[in-house]
Order: C-alpha cells, then structure tokens, then sequence
C-alpha cells in the first residue's frame, strides 16, 4: 500500500522524531525506511509524489491501516513498536488532527493481534475470553495461559480464575489494551518542581517540567519526591478506572497536553511468557530485553524491587 499526502512536511518532521529516538540512527536512515514503509522506493519517490489536494481520508487513520506502518517501521529501524507508535502520533503523519486515546489504543491492540497474537482460538494464549466468576459480573480478559486455574488479563490487570469460568465466545470479542498499563493512578510533586505521573502499580508513566513533558522508563524508582497526589482521592473513590476519577485524570492530561501510551504498555507481551506472573516481572523483562541502555537521570535509579518470576 502506498501512503498518499496532502502535505510533505508531516513525512519530514515523522523521520525527524524516529531519528531522535536513538543516538545511533541517522535521519537519512529514518527517511529512508519510512519512505519504504509508506511504500515509496524511497526518500527521493516520497517527496516527490503527487500530493493529495483534500486532506487525509480517515481511514487511513484506521487501527488496521496504521498497525502495519508501524510495525514495519520498527522492524527496519529495529526500534521498539511502542516508540515508532509515539513518534508517528507525535508528528501526526496523516494531518493535523491529533491521535485521540482511542486511535492509540485501536493501534496498539491491532499490532498485538496481528504481531504477537494471532487469530483468536480456544485454549490460544492472547484470545479474547469471557470470564463468568461467580459473584462477579461477566468480565472479558486475555487467556494468559489455559489451565487449572486459568491465568487471564483482566482490564484491570493479571487475575486467575478456573477454567469451567472461561468461556470463549463464537465470534471474537474486541482487542483491548489494559488500563493497568496507561491509565494514571496519580503523580509526585518532585523537589525539581517537576511532576511525575504513575501507574496502579506505582510504575513512572510521564515527567512533565516547564510544560515539557517526556515519556519514562517504567523502570525507574524516582527520587526526590515531596508530594504524592491520588486522583482518586480527589474524586473521593476507591476504583481508579471509575468516572469519577477518570474526569479527575482526563483533566490532568488535557492540563498538560499528555497526549499517547506509556511505555509501560511495551510491558504488555512479556506477560505471556512463562515464567512471568506479575506485573513487576514483566517490566523486570521488558527491561531484560531493552538492556542498560542510557545512564539514569538525576531524579531516577533502577527500581531494585524488580524481579522476573
């Protein structure tokens, strides 16, 4: 498929944000394989193809349409799905409307399925189940590993429950990406002045200072911290995926122009290996496989409470 555009300067400022996501990749390399990825020969082909003279259709903002750029992408540059997803959104390659929470969400589940997934089955680890406990409403989840017990991804995060419980139904229930792993619990007021989102599980999500706001490692064990802000506590509930706390979060991030996924939703594949159960051994993994990478920051060290199992 060959990417058309009404203006040239959303591929540019694209390759640009792909160059600046290691020190080690040239922007002539990043223009390159997004040229090839958006099915143009190359650099030279894209700039000088014709141009739409409306703007961007919008299925070509579609879950579907966008998996495969951005997977290809990450594939040549070798950079990570969720950092290729970030740079793309970032640089709004396919107009001037903003990717909206639910455009990054439809993206992300769409590579899972079609990358780590598969078609859905039963028994088949990644497939979308129903999961009928009793005293608790139908809930759908990922089958995790098939069993007894069955272990299962809730929306809420990792849970077990028994096999007779899961029901895999006849036509594919919608892919999901867990709110454990992007929707904000709450943020630290740092002795910086800067603030620091963090997940349920207490993860780094976001850094915002003097407006700017930059994506973390869910790795980090942050310092310097002075105050801890729950957004439910402002929305006096208990349930940080309730509306009243969600209006709570929803504000912050509009507050501060917090715009697509976490990288701790890159976590989200190391759960389906065997040996991980918790959601602290699949960041422990995830960065198992990144490596050291660059030094730490000042307000950060290595989370030490992480370990794999």
């Amino acid at each position: 498929m060959r990417y058309l555009f009404s203006d040239i300067e959303r591929p540019k400022a694209a390759a640009k944000y792909l160059a600046r996501l290691s020190a080690d990749l040239k922007l002539s390399t990043a223009q390159e394989s997004l040229a090839r990825a958006l099915g143009y020969r190359d650099w030279h082909e894209l700039t000088a193809a014709p141009r739409l003279d409306h703007s961007t259709p919008d299925f070509m903002r579609a879950p579907e349409v966008l998996a495969p750029l951005v997977f290809g992408v990450s594939e040549v540059l070798g950079l990570h799905n969720g950092d290729v997803q970030f740079a793309l959104s970032k640089a709004r390659v396919f107009g001037d409307r903003a990717w909206s929470m639910e455009d990054q969400l439809g993206v992300r589940s769409a590579i899972w399925r079609q990358r780590l997934f598969g078609a859905p089955a039963r028994g088949r680890p990644g497939t979308v189940v129903k999961v009928r406990a009793s005293g608790w409403p139908t809930r759908p989840a990922y089958l995790r590993r098939p069993g007894r017990p069955s272990w299962v991804i809730y929306d809420t995060g990792p849970g077990i429950c028994g096999d007779f419980e899961v029901v895999t139904p006849r036509s594919p229930l919608p892919d999901f990406v867990p709110t454990r792993l992007w929707l904000p619990y709450g943020y630290w007021n740092l002795r910086d002045g800067s603030e620091v989102v963090f997940s349920r599980d207490y993860f780094p999500l976001w850094r915002v200072t003097n407006g700017v706001v930059e994506r973390l490692e869910p790795w980090y064990w942050i310092k310097g911290i002075v105050r801890t802000t729950h957004f439910t506590t402002q929305a006096a509930v208990v349930d940080w995926t309730s509306a009243l706390a969600r209006r709570h979060v929803d504000a912050y991030l509009a507050q501060h122009r917090i715009l697509g996924l976490p990288r701790l939703v890159d976590a989200m594949p190391h759960l389906f290996e065997h040996d991980v159960e918790t959601m602290s051994a699949a960041v422990a993994r995830f960065h198992e496989r990144c490596g050291e990478g660059a030094e730490f920051p000042d307000f950060a060290r290595m989370n030490t409470m992480l370990a794999v199992g």
